[in-house]
């Protein structure tokens, strides 16, 4: 059966969202940097790379920052032929150093509208309670 058994589907599914997040990329700019659909990225993810086209994988590869070797061994796990062996894709980020700022510019980012979103929730909560402490006088 091409790409193997359901769990070994679902292994691929893992593995590629591990590559995703070893890369520091979200689904969407996996999405935007292969061309192909956030749907489609996340089906994938979830379900794997049961028909996944040779196309598609390249599209991936090249997203994901993945040497040749790592794309051709992502394309004989996704046609069954290969098995994930999880200490070959662990490691430090394997795309060039712009990917991995960007990535880290956008986490830290995200944190920043954080921490503002939790102070300004703070100080709304001590206003609500201090409106109240007044009514109750």
């Amino acid at each position: 059966m091409p790409g193997g058994t359901r769990e070994d589907r679902r292994a691929t599914g893992a593995l590629l969202r591990r590559l995703r997040e070893r890369a520091l990329l979200t689904q969407e700019d996996v999405a935007e940097r292969s061309g192909l659909s956030v749907r489609t990225v996340r089906r994938l993810e979830r379900d794997g790379l049961p028909r996944a086209r040779s196309t598609s994988l390249r599209l991936l590869g090249e997203a994901l920052g993945l040497d040749s070797a790592e794309r051709e061994r992502m394309a004989a796990i996704a046609r069954g032929t290969a098995e994930v062996a999880w200490s070959e894709w662990a490691g430090p980020s394997a795309p060039e150093g712009a990917r991995t700022r960007d990535g880290l510019v956008r986490a830290h980012d995200a944190l920043g509208q954080a921490e503002h979103a939790c102070r300004d929730g703070r100080e709304a909560l001590e206003a609500l309670i201090a409106g109240n402490a007044e009514l109750s006088r």
